[in-house]
């Protein structure tokens, strides 16, 4: 079905006039965890009238473009996949890329909705009509008219790369992790890291012994643990598929390991003591070099930049052929990197493990509220702010995944199904009450970033001592849940109208449309 839509935003992805449109009820943007999820819960829910819009060719998110050498997830795999959704048959406790990736290219088609997905659609602007309530987003490929827009970008969907001086004047080869070019063999080459953050703790491995030579350029290191990681025998994958309380108990057990963490990382970080001594210990028995041992152990506490599991990194740095560097760099020359005492390293590859655009994604300048605002312009400088991570005021009838505040120590998954089901609950309000426009309000939103800030002051991500992508650069959390998983899910089982401004009337009539005069608020105490 097809209606004449007059798009009224001014920027350079303005859409003509009398733009021929679609009609959707919903719009999805990104086909990866979160997109897919919300999409299959639509599904199950018998609200069919959804599309999910991809940029790229194939499901899978960061699942899919991340394809670096040892590319892992550092949750469980029982964990790390929708509880409607299990699966028996992971090879490995720890799953690595591949199997993700299939995964759910799996729940697509189990789940039936390659249908509703549309590839290579990148969303180039999405603009909410206060008129007619309903988002207008013109994508790459067409444009479509939705009353409810769910922004499934991903938090590390955007490559970060550093502004260094001269890198685009390197002769070599240059990419990041996240763009591996897998043409180009690591075999007798003098490659240069840069970070040494979770990825590069993967990879680094893995191309250190066919490297000539490998330098690591390090500004902070990292807490890493002994990985438990352990293949799953064929016997073991068959006893998961004949008895599936088996799958749900490993779930349960690997959910309350994560979230016995919460305590330590929030309130009381003595209790994050043995977490300390396991990864010192990890670092003596593996380094024997007390010069290299000095520069791989943090100075900040355990947590509050994030841990990671290996049992491969310190001895691929302990090598012959490799070197760690502290020195910072000072810029990139056509044959070398150059530290800032003047030294020049040789190399002739450089990766970038310097991990992804979080405050900063583009997503966010091309999503328009009211008024024309962009959620950059909500969110100067990368200071986000939102309502339980899921809704944001001057964003009517919109709903983010892994928004603000929204991950709890976790698997994602679990973060994304418990948004979900605030959104299908949303939905069912607004259906039952006739709601046209649905907005979180401005105090609702400021009590909530106010009652996050006061919870995690104490917290070890806020007060260990080192900076992270997890705070702003005024210095508040704007990632994790003020409390535990079980908190989190409690609140967004229900949606409270009494947080939100509403207007009565069908989105597709704007006449009929009018305010609701008698919305109170209430503080909120997530």
């Amino acid at each position: 079905m097809t209606t004449t839509v007059s798009d009224t935003s001014a920027n350079e992805h303005d859409a003509s006039d009398n733009l021929a449109v679609s009609l959707v009820d919903v719009a999805i943007i990104g086909a990866g965890f979160g997109g897919l999820g919300a999409a299959i819960r639509l599904q199950q829910e018998g609200r069919g009238d959804f599309l999910i819009f991809e940029r790229d060719d194939a499901v899978g998110g960061t699942w899919h473009v991340n394809t670096y050498p040892g590319a892992q997830c550092d949750i469980p795999s029982a964990l790390y996949s929708f509880s409607f959704a299990p699966n028996p048959d992971w090879t490995r406790l720890y799953p690595l890329q591949p199997e993700i990736e299939a995964y759910l290219n799996d729940c697509t088609d189990r789940f039936d909705i390659r249908n509703r997905i549309r590839f290579g659609h990148e969303v180039l602007d999405a603009t909410w009509n206060e008129d007619e309530a309903r988002w207008l987003v013109t994508t790459s490929e067409g444009a479509w008219s939705a009353r409810i827009l769910v922004g499934a970008l991903g938090p590390f969907s955007e490559p970060a790369k550093p502004n260094i001086a001269g890198l685009e004047s390197f002769s070599g080869s240059v990419f990041h992790s996240a763009e591996w070019d897998h043409e180009h063999s690591a075999r007798g080459r003098r490659i240069a890291v840069i970070g040494t953050g979770a990825s590069a703790v993967q990879f680094v491995p893995r191309i250190a012994p066919e490297a000539a030579h490998l330098t690591v350029f390090q500004r902070t290191p990292t807490w890493i643990l002994p990985h438990p990681d352990r293949s799953i025998s064929e016997s073991g994958r068959s006893m998961l598929r004949r008895f599936p309380p088996l799958q749900r108990m490993m779930r349960r057990t690997f959910d309350l390991f994560q979230e016995a963490l919460v305590p330590g990382l929030i309130h009381h970080r003595s209790l994050l003591a043995p977490l300390t001594v396991l990864g010192r210990a990890h670092l003596r028995r593996q380094v024997k070099d007390p010069v290299l041992r000095k520069k791989l152990t943090p100075d900040y506490a355990f947590g509050c930049k994030r841990p990671t599991f290996s049992n491969k990194f310190y001895p691929a740095l302990s090598r012959d052929n490799v070197t760690v560097e502290t020195t910072g760099i000072a810029e990139v020359v056509s044959t070398g990197i150059v530290t800032t005492g003047g030294r020049t390293h040789p190399v002739d590859t450089i990766v970038l493990g310097t991990g992804f655009t979080v405050a900063g994604h583009s997503g966010f300048r091309r999503i328009r509220g009211r008024d024309g605002q962009t959620l950059a312009d909500a969110w100067p400088s990368g200071e986000m702010s939102s309502y339980r991570g899921t809704t944001v005021h001057g964003f009517p009838n919109f709903f983010m995944l892994l928004g603000p505040n929204s991950v709890v120590y976790t698997s994602q998954v679990v973060t994304i199904e418990a948004q979900v089901n605030y959104i299908l609950e949303a939905l069912r309000v607004m259906d039952a009450k006739t709601i046209a426009s649905l907005e979180v309000s401005r105090q609702a939103q400021s009590e909530f970033a106010d009652y996050t800030d006061a919870t995690l002051e104490g917290s070890v991500w806020n007060s260990g001592g080192c900076s992270s992508y997890y705070l702003s650069p005024s210095g508040r959390n704007v990632t994790y849940w003020p409390g535990s998983v079980r908190n989190f899910t409690r609140r967004m089982s229900t949606i409270d109208l009494e947080h939100y401004e509403y207007r009565i009337g069908s989105a597709t009539d704007p006449k009929e449309q009018k305010p609701n005069g008698n919305s109170t608020r209430l503080k909120d105490r997530s």
